[in-house]
């Protein structure tokens, strides 16, 4: 399994990296399941406080008319983790944002599973260049 990040998709990230302070939003990831590869086509960024029940989830998923493949999140906490790391999640993604210097920041991702527990497993991650695919 990995992950592809489409260009408009990164650049939301990017954007949203150059928001002022520290805190910045967590959110989903929007796109599609492709073989053993999933798609990241979209963000959603979500308030602080997001409820992350199931239920609401699927009707989001419903409403925002594109699949949720994962979550995102800047630097997360581990109860940020905690929230997320539910039967929803099994499958899913989650993509890391570490800032760096200058504006910068680093990307990790990974996949979401259950082995005895819900634990999170490197995924490789590419990064749609322009003009290339």
């Amino acid at each position: 399994m990995d992950a592809f990040l489409c260009e408009r998709a990164y650049r939301e990230i990017r954007a949203l990296s150059l928001l002022p302070g520290k805190k910045k939003p967590a959110g989903l990831l929007l796109g599609h399941l492709r073989g053993p590869r999933i798609f990241i086509e979209r963000i959603w960024p979500t308030e602080e406080g997001f409820r992350r029940a199931a239920e609401y989830l699927w009707e989001l998923e419903k409403a925002l008319g594109c699949p949720i493949v994962g979550f995102f999140a800047y630097l997360p906490s581990r109860r940020y983790l905690q929230a997320i790391l539910k039967p929803f999640a099994c499958g899913k993604i989650l993509v890391e944002i570490r800032p760096e210097k200058r504006n910068s920041f680093s990307l990790k991702c990974s996949l979401i599973d259950f082995s005895h527990a819900f634990k999170l497993f490197p995924c490789p991650l590419q990064i749609e260049s322009r003009g290339k695919k």
